[in-house]
């Protein structure tokens, strides 16, 4: 019995060791940065952060009022990264959490100079997630995390937060994860394609005034560490065919100059085969596109739809690749492929650092357009039936 007491009372006197709740925060106490942006201006870093408010994330009952909720930027600056991260650490009024950032933008100024250092802070702090959306931009960063969500939608709601959503409607230039940058970015023979994410202000109206959205309008393209230059989309209308995540990609058949029809592409698949490798590789390209026609406007036989077709897809491969070739820049992975398919042919033509992808590595393109519908009206509707007219 008596043992059984001095359990007992040994029990109840470890419970008051217990540490119980005493460091416990509430979440209503706290900054949820949601976004983060990192220039370098004047010899320092500068860093911005995105936080929005949680009553604009969640869910309310009830009229929104018809009223975006804004988007709080702050801003620090130092001789390092941290030192930058810990001035806007210092003015705030409450603890920040960094666990739910969903984005990062580099401005273009700190790709010219180099994001190594920014890679080191961004991996050793465990809060920061790899899944994030990593972007480059040319515009103020601090307009860019201003808040340009539809009217009633939280900031959390827009292209910098999901843009893979809007990829899946239109697909030109793919989003990147951060996972997939870093992976991309250390390998010595890939070309990294960055998307540059802006302000449009000439599209959408409210209450007739325009409004501002981002949009993306090109790329910056990264080789070895170096930042190659932005690429605008003009420049990259045969990306998205030598792209097999491409979802949605659009095409105009046009018949001497006019619009014809349009073409949706739903399915890509590309071949890259070397023709010649070493120091001056060569590569045959084979896209095969899947699509319906979407639209069509006068009179035109499938098989002239798909003659068009192919023929405006491998001119705007073609153009895209010169493009590149034009600034230096291996806009297709030319150099990946050899560096994967045969990698002392790549030692080859790698130990000449200056060694670049010619305009004759592209030996020649194949595009095959196969039409799987032409969605729920016939092709041919332009056709008048004469039989409903009267005899």
């Amino acid at each position: 019995m008596r043992r059984k007491w001095m359990a007992s009372v040994l029990i109840i006197c470890s419970l008051t060791l217990l540490s119980g709740c005493w460091d416990q925060k509430s979440i209503q106490d706290m900054i949820y940065l949601s976004a983060i942006g990192v220039d370098y201006v004047d010899n320092e870093y500068v860093i911005y952060a995105q936080s929005s408010d949680l009553a604009s994330v969640a869910k309310q009952e009830g009229p929104s009022g018809g009223v975006s909720p804004p988007a709080v930027v702050s801003i620090g600056r130092g001789e390092t990264l941290q030192n930058a991260i810990d001035n806007l650490q210092k003015n705030s009024q409450v603890p920040l959490f960094n666990g739910f950032v969903s984005s990062l933008i580099y401005h273009e100024r700190i790709l010219k100079k180099d994001i190594l250092p920014t890679y080191d802070i961004l991996n050793r702090y465990g809060l920061f997630r790899y899944t994030k959306w990593v972007f480059g931009t040319r515009e103020s960063l601090q307009d860019i995390l201003s808040n340009h969500a539809l009217t009633g939608f939280s900031p959390l709601i827009s292209l910098l937060h999901q843009p893979h959503e809007v990829y899946k409607q239109r697909s030109f230039i793919e989003p990147i994860q951060f996972y997939k940058f870093i992976s991309r970015y250390w390998e010595p023979g890939n070309t990294v394609i960055l998307p540059n994410i802006t302000i449009y202000e000439k599209s959408w109206k409210e209450n007739n005034k325009f409004v501002s959205r981002l949009s993306i309008d090109g790329i910056h393209a990264i080789h070895r560490g170096q930042w190659e230059g932005f690429f605008s989309n003009t420049d990259l209308l045969g990306l998205r065919w030598l792209n097999p995540h491409t979802e949605f990609g659009g095409i105009i058949i046009r018949v001497k100059d006019k619009p014809r029809a349009t073409l949706r592409v739903q399915n890509v698949r590309v071949d890259i085969q070397p023709v010649q490798l070493g120091e001056k590789p060569r590569f045959h390209v084979t896209v095969r596109l899947k699509g319906f026609v979407r639209e069509v406007m006068s009179k035109i036989s499938t098989e002239e739809i798909k003659k068009v077709a192919e023929k405006e897809v491998t001119e705007q491969i073609r153009g895209t690749f010169l493009k590149g070739v034009e600034r230096g820049t291996d806009l297709y992975g030319f150099e990946e492929v050899m560096y994967k398919r045969d990698i002392n042919a790549w030692k080859q033509f790698a130990k000449n650092h200056a060694n670049k992808i010619s305009a004759d590595a592209l030996e020649g393109v194949t595009v095959n357009v196969y039409l799987s519908d032409s969605g729920k009206m016939k092709k041919n509707w332009y056709q008048y039936p004469d039989d409903l007219l009267p005899k």
